[in-house]
């Protein structure tokens, strides 16, 4: 079956404009998902609507990853038996293919910089073992990187053979908190922060720094919604380091992580373009309906100068592939996945349905890995 096709020219304009619902009758839920709104926002409206079950999977999936190349779009999608698979679409024209192995769960899927490798986390059903996995996209060879029982996502190449990812460590109060690690094929990993995070996702690394989302209160400095009541002030997730990608580290880590990109309303999951001078991230309008995410574009300095309002039920993370930012959204019987050149704010689409009897027309990616072969 061929995927939907749109016809979206227009002008990039930000609008931070959200429609219907009222924000009094919702405080006391959206102070509580502070750091995770666009999760609880799929909790809360399966829990109010009476959706199904596979459709309230869709909202909290679309935030599980989405990734871009030159080629190719590859995102999380539940298969309609409580495991997730990732599809990966061709740009142009009608290819599609599905990673699902068999007995297997897959999230948090992102290629590399040129596209040559795709790298994501993956579990046996029933397991406890996460696997982080790196495949090359020319033959889906792949290698496991890393196993570990703690929880683990949002891994990111970051070239040089590197991969950056969060894991769950042990806190000094005998909690358990979130930071950055790199890893490569054959050797220990080796952590890169140690901010004790309550949540870190998502990675990504652009020129000479590095951005996550992130929530925490040891290695954070205090945040200015001081009584969590998030309608009272704006707020952002969103921290951004220097990096250096020659040896993968991150130099001159502060004592504690301030925040950037401030602007009104407030503001998570950024993923940095390429070359480290733009980013993506999202946004929701505390005034209006404070669960819906737009997506706002900036320059590294906090300029917002594009973006787009959400139509359907939510966004992804954004993903840039040079001067282009790509990014998916979910509707009721469909994805679409929206792509606009920043440089001439031309805009395009493409969309795909997402029912289980459409994903079992895909044709199946094979994976090799460590030498064993694996499909759905």
């Amino acid at each position: 079956m061929k995927k939907l096709k749109y016809a979206l020219i227009s002008v990039i304009v930000f609008l931070l404009v959200v429609v219907g619902g009222s924000v009094t009758t919702v405080v006391w839920w959206f102070s509580s998902c502070q750091g995770h709104m666009q999760q609880c926002y799929a909790s809360f409206r399966g829990a109010t609507s009476g959706v199904d079950r596979l459709t309230q999977e869709r909202q909290r999936s679309i935030h599980g990853g989405f990734t871009a190349s030159l080629s190719t779009v590859a995102f999380q999608i539940p298969l309609g038996d409580e495991t997730e698979g990732i599809v990966v679409l061709d740009r142009v024209g009608d290819g599609e293919r599905l990673i699902a192995t068999k007995n297997y769960t897959h999230w948090s899927p992102r290629f590399s910089l040129d596209g040559e490798r795709l790298v994501f986390v993956r579990q046996m059903v029933g397991g406890k073992d996460r696997e982080l996995l790196s495949c090359e996209t020319s033959t889906w060879h792949c290698s496991i990187l890393f196993r570990t029982q703690a929880a683990l996502s949002s891994p990111v190449d970051a070239g040089n053979g590197n991969v950056i990812f969060s894991t769950t460590v042990q806190r000094a109060d005998g909690g358990r908190g979130v930071d950055v690690f790199v890893v490569r094929k054959g050797q220990a990993p080796v952590r890169l922060t140690n901010y004790e995070a309550y949540a870190l996702s998502p990675i990504s690394v652009g020129g000479n720094k590095i951005a996550f989302g992130a929530e925490g209160k040891r290695g954070f400095e205090p945040s200015p919604c001081a009584d969590r009541d998030s309608l009272k002030c704006d707020k952002s997730d969103i921290y951004v380091l220097e990096f250096d990608p020659s040896n993968a580290a991150i130099p001159n880590k502060p004592t504690a992580l301030a925040p950037r990109f401030a602007v009104a309303g407030y503001s998570t999951s950024p993923i940095l373009s390429g070359d480290g001078k733009r980013m993506a991230f999202l946004n929701t309008n505390r005034k209006g309906n404070p669960w819906r995410y737009n997506i706002a574009v900036a320059d590294i300095n906090g300029v917002v100068d594009g973006g787009f309002s959400v139509e359907g039920s939510a966004f992804s993370s954004g993903a840039f592939v040079g001067d282009t930012l790509l990014v998916n959204e979910l509707f009721d019987d469909h994805y679409r996945i929206l792509s606009a050149d920043l440089s001439s704010r031309r805009v395009t689409g493409m969309g795909m349905k997402h029912s289980p009897e459409h994903l079992r027309t895909i044709e199946p990616i094979t994976l090799l890995v460590d030498g064993q072969s694996a499909t759905w």
